[in-house]
């Protein structure tokens, strides 16, 4: 571990790029906590690659224009005195390097093509199927079924839901209109006509039913999409047909 705050800062910062490019990847694809050990040798190679990267744009530049830009030579050789001297310059540079670099882990992070699995174990259920399938399918819109616990039925479009990989009974699902409610057999029955949302805990759901609705205004099943009977649930106003993941 770094000994001074001098070193403290320069690893922070030698690592940043390597920390962006995961806080980007965790936001537009969830996965499960990895152990301490891979996500760190993920941030030290990916902060690695992506600063070789950095100084090899830096270095064509160097050939280039060797008068705009810091002596790599003198540095390495006088150090302290040169950086003083041109501190200014040696720190613009420096920071120009360091933001291609975490640019770079921003492009890479946000636009390379992801590896489709039919079963990613790293993956959240929710995210495969609220996100990687109905992108795959191109769907314009989801459809939910929630069997509940104790009995009741719920259905709605998905609005929103907790993208936290961990697939524990914290997580939350919230569903919009058009509704359709079923109570338990000795439950009360609710009216939803005026509700905009309806938020569901996991630990109150007993299975889910997915139907994907695409653009062209009916529901699909097209790039390995499962068909299933559907439970209990049937098409918006105006669609035609239900179909199902398991």
């Amino acid at each position: 571990m770094p000994a001074t705050f001098t070193s403290l800062l320069l690893f922070i910062v030698l690592l940043a790029p390597g920390f962006t490019y995961a806080a980007v990847r965790d936001r537009h694809r969830p996965e499960r906590t990895s152990t301490a050990f891979r996500e760190t040798s993920r941030v030290v190679l990916a902060s690695v690659g992506f600063n070789a990267a950095a100084l090899i744009v830096f270095a064509c530049v160097r050939i280039g224009a060797p008068g705009q830009t810091p002596d790599v030579g003198r540095i390495v050789r006088d150090r302290d005195p040169y950086v003083r001297a041109h501190y200014a310059e040696t720190l613009m540079w420096t920071a120009a390097v360091l933001l291609l670099a975490v640019l770079f882990a921003v492009l890479v992070a946000r636009f390379l093509p992801r590896r489709t699995f039919a079963v990613n174990p790293e993956s959240s259920a929710w995210w495969v199927l609220f996100d990687m399938n109905a992108r795959a399918n191109g769907t314009e819109w989801i459809r939910v079924g929630c069997e509940l616990i104790d009995g009741s039925y719920l259905a709605g479009r998905v609005h929103h839901y907790s993208p936290n990989p961990e697939e524990t009974g914290d997580r939350e699902l919230a569903l919009g209109p058009p509704f359709e409610y079923r109570p338990a057999p000795d439950g009360e029955q609710r009216d939803l006509t005026d509700t905009h949302r309806v938020v569901i805990s996991a630990r109150q759901i007993k299975f889910l039913g997915v139907t994907y609705f695409s653009r062209s205004g009916g529901s699909g099943g097209s790039n390995g999409l499962g068909r299933t009977a559907a439970h209990g649930t049937g098409p918006a106003p105006g669609q035609q047909g239900t179909q199902r993941t398991p």
